[in-house]
């Protein structure tokens, strides 16, 4: 029966994976795939990093303020208690830009700071005299002190007191609790245990969505793809007519499953090569944003630190992940071999391939539409059907979100449905393999299998 089995394997799976387009694809997306997570980690710790850094210092000494704003000018002075690099400035009114031009001292650090009215705007220009030491570059990174400042620079313009703007904006203190640490009277910031269950929900919160959405789409694409190219195969030989010659030294089951064999192997090794990138590069992004960033608190981070806490990752569980992974994949590229199978030429094959197409659109769109989306969400029948526990599983595996006692049972309902597809297959390719009439119908091809044909 498996005469020359293992000629047929290697020559399609040179055909499939030894290919440049093949090879191309596979490092492409696999490079995407580790760079894409690593640089968001590393984006979001730089992110972080340049909010929390200190304004750099404009360099001045003092500062000539020009306002042709018709209220008095006051204390600047209410708005530098904070900020590290602006406390030591003093504050000079001047009458114009040529009076602080005048009033400035030779080799003095100090710029003209001009307020004017423009349309709906208040303007400011920073003008450094001739006499000053400063640079216009120095000079220009009071702007960014502006910037944060701009509403009180806009009260201090409109000539309210130094008493009256320190009433009108006090100091804000913030507390953050949660629903039970406010009943209680304690803040996240004194409830430790608290803060991190907190983390804890918002790391899992992402990764629920993350991680499905990834493996349901990796194994839509893969099956589509994969699916189609191996229908296609399957009929080759029948439409060139070369089984007549070919039946002489091999098995129609072992050509069918050959073929089969090639197309499952050459597409789990990209699965698991672009899985382990999405990993790789988060683990490297990880290790890369702690090592540059010490005080950013990655999420990432906190997620592998909390592990074991949240439960998810286990060992048992992805190995279970990995078995409803393979032997889904098997089970959908053994209905587009049936496909093929059924199919006297290509043209035949693309309106045969609903028997693999439907049942993965069916299953995806359930899957979507019941909350496959979020781990745990979707309805627990949808797990015991193998073609939406396909989808599912690997990911509700992974975080924990399902029991193993349905994991087992599911995954025997799925180890049997592939096991049937794959023997379907080549009874049904034997028994079509010499078929030259008219186009069948998948209810015809049951009668025969069945023998009432």
């Amino acid at each position: 029966m498996f005469r020359n089995f293992g000629k047929v394997f290697s020559f399609s799976f040179h055909n499939q994976a030894g290919t440049k387009s093949y090879k191309m694809l596979t490092v492409i997306v696999a490079l995407i795939l580790f760079l894409v997570p690593f640089a968001i980690l590393f984006f979001m710790a730089k992110g972080s990093e340049d909010e929390e850094k200190e304004l750099e210092s404009c360099g001045a000494e003092r500062i000539y303020i020009v306002s042709d704003f018709e209220a008095e000018p006051v204390n600047f002075m209410a708005l530098l208690s904070t900020e590290e690099n602006y406390k030591g400035i003093r504050y000079a009114a001047a009458d114009s830009v040529e009076d602080a031009m005048e009033k400035t001292k030779e080799g003095e650090a100090s710029f003209i700071l001009y307020f004017y009215p423009e349309e709906d705007y208040i303007r400011a220009d920073i003008i450094v005299p001739a006499k000053s030491s400063l640079s216009t570059e120095e000079a220009g990174n009071y702007f960014d002190f502006l910037s944060q400042n701009q509403t009180g620079f806009s009260l201090l313009l409109s000539g309210i007191s130094q008493g009256k703007l320190e009433s009108l904006t006090p100091p804000n203190a913030f507390r953050t609790y949660t629903a039970e640490g406010y009943e209680k009277g304690i803040s996240t910031d004194e409830d430790t245990a608290g803060t991190e269950a907190l983390l804890r929900d918002q790391v899992m919160s992402a990764f629920q969505m993350i991680i499905p959405y990834f493996t349901m789409m990796l194994l839509y694409f893969m099956i589509m793809s994969y699916g189609n190219s191996l229908a296609q195969s399957v009929v080759m030989e029948k439409e060139s007519k070369l089984m007549d010659t070919m039946l002489i030294s091999l098995h129609p089951e072992a050509l069918v499953f050959g073929k089969l064999l090639a197309a499952i192997l050459a597409g789990l090794i990209q699965i698991f090569l672009w899985v382990g990138c999405v990993v790789a590069g988060l683990i490297v992004g990880t290790k890369v944003t702690e090592s540059l960033y010490p005080d950013y608190v990655s999420p990432m981070k906190a997620f592998f630190g909390f592990l074991e806490e949240l439960n998810v990752f286990r060992p048992e569980n992805v190995a279970l992940g990995v078995l409803f992974l393979i032997f889904g994949f098997v089970m959908y590229e053994a209905l587009a071999s049936i496909a093929g199978a059924i199919s006297a030429n290509r043209e035949e094959v693309a309106s045969q391939s609903f028997l693999f197409v439907m049942p993965l659109l069916a299953a995806f769109l359930l899957a979507m539409m019941g909350g496959g989306l979020t781990a745990g969400g979707a309805p627990e029948w949808l797990l015991y059907i193998p073609f939406s526990a396909t989808l599912l599983m690997p990911s509700t595996l992974a975080l924990g979100q399902v029991s193993l006692v349905t994991a087992g049972i599911s995954l025997a309902l799925l180890i049997v449905f592939t096991l049937l597809f794959v023997i379907g297959a080549g009874r049904i390719y034997k028994m079509m393999s010499l078929y030259k009439g008219n186009k069948v119908s998948i209810g015809q091809v049951l009668k025969r299998l069945a023998g009432k044909e």
